[in-house]
C-alpha cells in the first residue's frame, strides 16, 4: 500500500507540474499552438505571398473551410487572404496568439469575427450553476483560470470529430434537415442548461455578461494596438439565429432558453451589446459588418442556418462575404 500511495503522490505532482508548465508556455505562446490550423486553412502561396494581405480572426464560423473567408479569397484577388480563425476559441485565446500573426503577416486589412451566441459566455462560464454536473462545473471553473485546458480540450475534440459530432455522439446535427430538440447540437443545449438567460443577458449586457463585455473590449484593445495605423479594420457581428425570427426564438425556448423580452423583434441599434460595439468601433476607426437585417430578409426566402446546429449554411456565408466585399471595394 505504501508503494501505491507514493506512486499516486508522484503521479499527481507530475500532472500538476505538466499542467503548470503547459500553462506558462501557452500563456506566453513560446510555441505555435495553432500552426496546424493555420496551414490547413491557407495555402503555402498565400502564407508566403508578397501581395497585400488580409488577416481574418474568429472561431468556427470563420474556420469553416467553406466559409465567407474562402469567398473573399475567391473574389478579392488583389489580396492574400490569411485565415487565422480557430474553432472553439474566443477573445482570451485570440489575444495570446493573434499578435504574432499580425507581426508575421503585417496585414493591410484585419477582420475580426464576433459571435453573439457564445463569445461572451466563453469569457466567464457559469460554473456556479446547479443545473450541470459537478465535473462540468469544476472543468469550467478551472478552464476559466487555466487557458491551456481549453487548448487541450480543443485538440482532443479535433480527434473526436473524426468519429463523432460536437458532443461525442453520432447524431450529426448538420445532417438532419427537420428541427428537433433531440437532434440539436448538444453543446448548445448544455450552455442553455447552465445559463437559461444566456442570450438575453448577452444582448442586453446583464449580470456576468456586462463584465464579460468589458473584458472583451480590454483584450480587443491589445489586439488593435498591434496593427499599423494604416490597417483597415472590420468587425463582423454574427447574430444568434434566435434573433432572426419568432420561429427560431421559439425553437430555442423549447431547448431551455428563457427570456423576458422578444429580442427577435429588436433592431440592432436598440440592443445594448450592439450599441457598445458601435461606440467602441467608432472610437477605434473600425467598420462594423452587421448582417442581421440581411439575414432576416434572406431567411424569409431560404434557410441560412442549419436546423439543428447554430452555424451558417453556405448561403449565410455568402451574405457576409457580399457585405464585406462591397465595403472593402468601396474604400
Amino acid at each position: 500500500m505504501r508503494r501505491v500511495y507514493n506512486f499516486l503522490i508522484i503521479l499527481v505532482i507530475t500532472i500538476l507540474l505538466f499542467l503548470a508548465s503547459l500553462e506558462l508556455v501557452y500563456r506566453n505562446q513560446w510555441f505555435d499552438f495553432y500552426k496546424t490550423e493555420l496551414t490547413s486553412l491557407n495555402s503555402t502561396e498565400d502564407l508566403q505571398s508578397g501581395e497585400k494581405k488580409m488577416l481574418v480572426c474568429g472561431d468556427s464560423f470563420s474556420a469553416d473551410p467553406e466559409s465567407y473567408v474562402k469567398m473573399l479569397r475567391d473574389t478579392l484577388n488583389d489580396y492574400a487572404v490569411i485565415n487565422c480563425a480557430v474553432s472553439g476559441t474566443g477573445i482570451r485565446q485570440h489575444e495570446l496568439f493573434i499578435n504574432k500573426r499580425i507581426d508575421r503577416f503585417n496585414p493591410d486589412i484585419f477582420i475580426y469575427q464576433f459571435y453573439v451566441g457564445n463569445d461572451l459566455f466563453d469569457i466567464t462560464h457559469p460554473y456556479q450553476s446547479k443545473n450541470i454536473s459537478l465535473l462540468r462545473r469544476f472543468y469550467w471553473w478551472l478552464s476559466d483560470r487555466m487557458l491551456s485546458l481549453g487548448f487541450l480540450n480543443f485538440k482532443l475534440a479535433v480527434l473526436r470529430y473524426n468519429f463523432f459530432d460536437d458532443s461525442g455522439g453520432s447524431y450529426k446535427p448538420r445532417v438532419h434537415d427537420e428541427f428537433s430538440v433531440e437532434n440539436y447540437s448538444k453543446r448548445e443545449k448544455l450552455n442553455y442548461v447552465a445559463d437559461p438567460y444566456l442570450l438575453e443577458n448577452t444582448l442586453f449586457l446583464k449580470d456576468l455578461r456586462k463584465t464579460d463585455y468589458e473584458t472583451f473590449e480590454y483584450k480587443f484593445d491589445e489586439i488593435i494596438k498591434s496593427l499599423k495605423d494604416s490597417t483597415r479594420k472590420y468587425l463582423i457581428i454574427i447574430p444568434h439565429q434566435s434573433q432572426l425570427s419568432e420561429l427560431y426564438f421559439k425553437r430555442h425556448n423549447k431547448m431551455g432558453v428563457l427570456s423576458s423580452v422578444p429580442y427577435y423583434q429588436y433592431e440592432t441599434e436598440k440592443l445594448p451589446l450592439y450599441q457598445k460595439l458601435q461606440t467602441y468601433c467608432k472610437q477605434n476607426h473600425i467598420t462594423i459588418i452587421d448582417p442581421l437585417k440581411e439575414f432576416r430578409h434572406y431567411e424569409s426566402l431560404e434557410q441560412i442556418y442549419f436546423s439543428n446546429d447554430p452555424h451558417l449554411k453556405e448561403n449565410g456565408h455568402k451574405v457576409i462575404a457580399k457585405l464585406l466585399i462591397d465595403e472593402i471595394s468601396n474604400k
